[in-house]
């Protein structure tokens, strides 16, 4: 384990969370805004990415949520890199027009089974992402385990719309408006899950104090 000096350490610390926790809260925006940004397309996930790759990372190892340790680090890194390609290759893989998959009867199973690979890893890395910054400790405590938190509550709301339980009330022929006005709610919980994470990290860095921070080297890891 290695002490870092302590007025650099809550530099480090400060500019990192504060920088990461804006951009977070900026890409959450642009979602929120993105039917009447269209031409920002995407610039959700690059702003995400930017702001989840220099958290982990840092600016010095001070600044990182995971003190650089490979298994959360790589975690993030991965998810980010998984998030960000996953659109491309599903424009290879699936058949598609101007830009959305086409739905072909003989593409079904194919389109099922890469919706469902790519959401098992993405949780899996977002999982081991959220339980490494729990355990190492950078983040003062209880924060520390806010993103297990905000990966629980996003995993619920994306679950809930789909339960089997509600197929029934969709196929029955009622009026299902009501039903979808709910639907459209869960799924503002990512963004505002985003919104949290990114507010919490720039309170953190604002109020960062100074102080001896651990960061542990590889050896420990």
């Amino acid at each position: 384990m290695v002490i870092v000096d302590s007025g650099s350490g809550a530099v480090q610390r400060r500019r990192t969370w504060i920088l990461g926790g804006a951009l977070l809260v900026a890409s959450a925006l642009v979602q929120l805004a993105q039917g009447a940004l269209a031409p920002l397309y995407r610039a959700s996930d690059w702003l995400f990415a930017a702001g989840a790759l220099l958290l982990v990372i840092g600016i010095g190892r001070a600044g990182s949520v995971t003190a650089r340790r490979p298994l959360g680090t790589g975690a993030v890194i991965a998810l980010v890199v998984v998030q960000l390609v996953a659109p491309y290759v599903a424009s290879v893989v699936l058949p598609a027009t101007e830009g959305r998959v086409v739905p072909l009867r003989s593409q079904v199973s194919i389109g099922e089974i890469f919706f469902w690979t790519q959401l098992t890893v993405v949780f899996m890395l977002a999982m081991i992402g959220a339980t490494q910054i729990a355990r190492v400790g950078v983040v003062p405590r209880p924060w520390n385990w806010a993103p297990l938190w905000a990966l629980g509550t996003v995993t619920l709301a994306f679950l809930i719309p789909n339960a089997p339980f509600w197929s029934p009330l969709f196929s029955s022929g009622e009026d299902v408006s009501g039903l979808l006005a709910v639907f459209r709610a869960f799924g503002l919980v990512r963004p505002l899950a985003v919104v949290f994470l990114g507010i919490l990290a720039i309170v953190l860095g604002v109020r960062s104090e100074s102080g001896s921070v651990p960061v542990y080297s590889s050896a420990n890891s």
